[in-house]
């Protein structure tokens, strides 16, 4: 299993976010709800770019439970992290 570096993830999030503003900064600590983009649609690209780089699947219910960058992380499971 290939582990992916905190700013990837980072990255490929704003990506499925269709984040366009470059200077929008995202952390760990960055609450999704609170995103102007984060919506059901983009829940259901979070869920297909965590299928496709980490072949897990989540449920769209789990993501009640989401927060911020890093709780969504700590759900996909530290093991698929680079520490960085």
């Amino acid at each position: 299993m290939e582990k992916m570096q905190t700013k990837d993830f980072i990255n490929g999030l704003k990506d499925a976010l269709e984040i366009e503003d470059k200077d929008q900064k995202i952390t760990l600590e960055t609450n999704l709800k609170e995103l102007e983009d984060y919506d059901s649609l983009s829940i259901l690209s979070i869920i297909a770019m965590i299928d496709k780089n980490f072949g897990k699947q989540i449920p769209s219910s789990d993501f009640v439970k989401i927060t911020t960058v890093r709780t969504l992380m700590k759900l996909i499971g530290k093991e698929y992290f680079v520490e960085t």
